[in-house]
């Protein structure tokens, strides 16, 4: 009996220290604080490290740059409602918050609401008459999705604040608070006071706003509550009115008053948890193409304040965060299960010991600077790359038989091979000189690496093709360092792809991995089939390559080698036979390949087509095929597209082997296949068609003269 009661003594004790840590662990999730700065850049955010009163502040904080890209065009409305859906959304004209007692077009607020919703509101709740028409406008998007879910778990939710300028109404910070009714609770009007001297002749009421979340804390147990500061917003829509010198004068102050406020947050207990963001940046930084806007997250561990490194699972890069994220790190802070909709992912803090604040604004710098020069590089590049084409086909045509022009033709194809490697390798040059000597540079590295590849390689294609193929591959383990700053890469400010391997370098990869069957080694069936696999796997795995597109081409462009090596009657029921057999093996490892706990935008595409929802599907589709017209239309790439394929397409046309060896020819021909099948599979196939194909022309023109 003794031995009894110590056991259920220790059972009770386990209990309590279980549910202890629990109620702990509960408690760590209560109170989240969001404060929305529209208009904040971070020009801003350099101006308060350098002026602040707090620097300590920004660097203890997690900070990213975040992409801002909603579904239509950029505007404060269309950014809030994506990021408050976590789906990237529109707005609606006129749309806008109310509470009880305000007149609109010289009728109370509440009786238009009850006019066009049948619906009544009780007094001192926030509610939106338009509701309707914004679900209409967003068909399939989940609006109030936040606050919806937090309703259901129990969370109050609260908005304080506008951006209203003179009479024009501005509250767009209840859409990350409302329920799928469109009512919150909070106060609009309350947090701003009169001051003749500031635009528009408000500013933000701050004892007023410390009070309301005095009141909140000794309310409620758990809450949400959602800040919207507007005088940074308000300053810069007056911007054009106001003296240079008082809007200077202004712009000081009002980050001070902003920093202060932020200050007293977290120093005088009012919050744990503070997320601010900005859902768009002023006229003046999108116009200087800094495009990502601030994200901050200030948390305490036993009071204090602690620096974070943040990451997330949908951007996988330090420093930048999607805002298809904010909506479930929201939930996912008060452990809410995450619904369907949701393509982004919780933001990640890790606890570090040290500021991280000018790393992080050293990496954002670069990626503006990668975003501001990207179309000059690239249109004077791809020029380059065009007359380099013309050129050695005009040696072709007029000097074959002189051996100097030859040579030229040589060291320029070679040249023109080696480039990619070289903008592949070298992106953080940036960082130390600027874009037009950086293309200098890539242009003098790449003569020098075909005048000494023609003089000293005896194969200087298979060596070029080995070092690209492995120098992609060994960047894709590491986390793609090298390929997400290049020139060739992609752009988080454009946010179409954040990680694996871009369209441009697909083309290239590919290839690469094709001309090294040129070697007899690679042509053993055994070898030929371990080079497909891994590179089939590299293409697909979430944690390397990621594009599907690539995947399935790489599939059909080894099953057509097999078939031409090692059948010699060719005949297109075979080959169809071979390529619908390959297909879905393919895709199969596609699949198997998404199954590691790390979901990408593939494997998310693979659950919608499972679930039954072939409209994702088929939206995809069509949102792929407007892509590649839009990018054949205005893209700087169809240059090199068309070039290309005109030059094969002359060759098909005389009917002129461009190669006598039989292997050569079939690789050629290999090569055809695969960027015909990127152009048609890949969301931006004009791009790595048009890489794919210069490769393969550059290789088919080099071996032809090599062939005499």
């Amino acid at each position: 009996m003794v031995m009894i009661k110590r056991i259920t003594f220790i059972c009770i004790l386990v209990m309590l220290i279980v549910c202890g840590k629990a109620v702990q662990a509960g408690e760590e999730a209560s109170d989240l604080t969001l404060i929305v700065v529209p208009d904040f850049s971070f020009q801003e955010v350099k101006w308060l490290r350098e002026n602040g009163q707090f620097l300590h502040l920004w660097e203890t904080s997690g900070m990213s740059g975040m992409n801002i890209r909603p579904d239509g065009p950029y505007s404060y409305l269309n950014s809030a409602v994506s990021l408050s859906t976590g789906v990237r959304a529109l707005g609606i004209v006129d749309w806008n918050a109310y509470m009880s007692g305000e007149v609109v077009d010289n009728v109370f607020a509440e009786e238009l609401y009850q006019q066009w919703t049948g619906n009544t509101v009780e007094e001192g709740v926030i509610f939106h008459p338009l509701l309707h028409k914004l679900v209409d406008k967003n068909n399939k998007v989940e609006i109030g999705i936040i606050g919806e879910s937090l309703k259901q778990y129990g969370v109050s939710r609260y908005v304080i604040g506008n951006s209203d300028v003179n009479e024009k109404k501005v509250r767009y910070g209840p859409l990350f608070t409302m329920d799928n009714k469109g009512l919150t609770g909070g106060a609009l009007t309350e947090a701003t006071k009169k001051s003749i001297g500031a635009p528009s002749g408000v500013e933000m009421d701050v004892d007023n706003i410390y009070d309301w979340l005095s009141t909140i804390q000794e309310k409620d147990e758990r809450s949400f509550t959602v800040i919207e500061w507007g005088d940074v917003f308000r300053l810069y829509d007056q911007k054009e009115n106001m003296s240079e010198a008082y809007f200077v004068e202004r712009y000081e102050l009002s980050l001070i008053n902003l920093e202060m406020f932020v200050h007293k947050l977290l120093t005088g207990d009012y919050v744990e948890d503070l997320m601010l963001l900005s859902p768009m940046v002023h006229s003046d930084a999108y116009q200087n193409k800094e495009r990502l806007a601030p994200f901050f997250y200030w948390g305490k561990e036993e009071g204090v304040i602690q620096s974070y490194l943040l990451r997330s699972d949908t951007t996988r890069q330090d420093f930048v965060i999607s805002n298809l994220d904010i909506a479930p790190t929201i939930l996912n802070f008060y452990r809410i299960p995450q619904k369907g909709q949701f393509i982004g992912k919780p933001i990640q803090k890790e606890v570090i010991n040290e500021a991280v604040l000018e790393e992080g604004l050293k990496n954002l710098d670069l990626m503006f600077l990668v975003f501001k020069s990207r179309n000059v590089v690239l249109s004077s590049y791809i020029t380059l790359l065009v007359l380099l084409l013309i050129i050695v086909s005009l040696i072709i045509l007029v000097k074959d038989k002189n051996e100097t022009f030859k040579k030229i033709a040589k060291v320029l194809l070679i040249s023109g091979v080696s480039s990619p490697l070289w903008f592949l390798i070298t992106p953080y040059l940036l960082n130390y000189i600027q874009p037009n000597v950086y293309l200098l540079f890539i242009i003098f590295c790449s003569f020098l690496t075909g005048y000494l590849f023609v003089k000293l390689v005896r194969n200087p294609i298979f060596v070029l093709s080995g070092a690209i193929f492995i120098s992609i591959s060994v960047d894709l383990f590491f986390g793609n360092y090298f390929m997400q700053r290049s020139y060739l890469g992609y752009d988080p400010i454009i946010g179409a792809r954040y990680y694996g391997i871009g369209n441009e370098f697909a083309g290239i990869y590919l290839i690469s991995g094709l001309l090294l069957v040129q070697q007899r080694y690679f042509r053993n069936w055994f070898v030929l089939m371990m080079l497909a696999l891994g590179t089939i796997i590299i293409l697909s795995s979430t944690y390397l390559g990621a594009n599907a597109g690539a995947t399935i081409s790489a599939g059909v462009m080894f099953g057509f080698f097999y078939y031409r090596y090692y059948f010699t009657d060719f005949q297109w029921r075979k080959l169809l036979i071979i390529i619908s057999f390959v297909v879905p093996v393919v895709l199969a490892i596609l699949f198997f390949t998404q199954l590691n706990g790390k979901e990408s935008h593939i494997g998310y595409a693979f659950s919608k087509l499972f679930s039954g929802d072939f409209t994702y599907i088929l939206d995809t589709i069509k949102r792929k095929l407007e892509m590649n017209w839009k990018i054949f239309r205005y893209s700087n790439w169809t240059q090199l597209f068309v070039t290309t394929y005109l030059l094969i397409a002359l060759y098909l046309w005389r009917r002129k082997k461009i190669v006598g060896n039989e292997v050569k020819r079939v690789l050629i021909q290999t090569g055809v296949v695969a960027s015909i099948t990127l152009l048609i599979i890949n969301d931006s196939g004009v791009v790595s068609a048009a890489t794919s194909m210069f490769i393969i022309v550059c290789t088919s023109y080099y071996w032809a003269l090599e062939e005499g």
